[in-house]
């Protein structure tokens, strides 16, 4: 059934009122952390009453976890438009490029993703979980094969995780510096050639 006027009108400005609670959520806690997050802050942010913000989130929590699931689900859906590949290594090349242009393209986004939560708080939203999952599952069918130049998998989760955060962060804190127009490509694959033993049979590899 069609929504009348007036109802449009309530659900629109329902809806308006929900993203600017979100984004100024998302501006002071790039600005701040969440240790320093607070709900009266917000509203002085965003122009909003506290029992208005209670209203559409519940509590604190309920708006931190509201913002990091649709954050990481933005991310999710751009990981998910990644081509597939029967080569755990050309997936996960193709993913962990599709990563840096996503915090490259949206660095709040991104700077909000990596911004640590105060001890004792909920777990990853689904959506998180989901997005580390796409790449551990080439990461293992590596460690499997007995691909991988470390043997603790974890150990080599977060090898690739600080290299392509640096790589993320020092582009985005410095836009006017004059990068090799490739630069992303080559950092991926020298990264990842610290990381895995290519196939000596495939003469690009250059890995014996």
């Amino acid at each position: 059934m069609e929504l009348q006027p007036a109802a449009q009108r309530r659900q629109r400005q329902r809806q308006e009122a929900r993203r600017a609670i979100l984004d100024a959520t998302q501006s002071l806690l790039v600005e701040d952390g969440f240790d320093r997050f607070s709900m009266r802050r917000l509203a002085d942010r965003c122009g909003y009453t506290a029992p208005t913000l209670y209203y559409y989130f519940g509590d604190k929590r309920g708006l931190l976890d509201a913002l990091l699931e649709e954050r990481f689900a933005t991310l999710l859906r751009r990981l998910h438009r990644v081509p597939a590949s029967d080569d755990p290594v050309e997936r996960l090349r193709r993913l962990v490029l599709a990563f840096v242009r996503f915090g490259l393209k949206n660095p709040e986004h991104y700077r909000l993703l990596m911004t640590p939560r105060v001890e004792g708080a909920a777990p990853p939203p689904p959506s998180a979980e989901k997005c580390t999952a796409l790449f551990t599952d080439p990461m293992q069918a590596l460690q499997a094969a007995g691909r991988l130049r470390v043997d603790d998998l974890e150990a080599a989760r977060q090898i690739l995780w600080a290299a392509l955060h640096g790589l993320i962060s020092l582009r985005s804190g410095r836009p006017n510096h004059d990068w090799v127009a490739n630069l992303d490509d080559l950092a991926v694959e020298g990264t990842l050639r610290g990381l895995i033993r290519f196939d000596a049979g495939n003469a690009t590899d250059g890995d014996t």
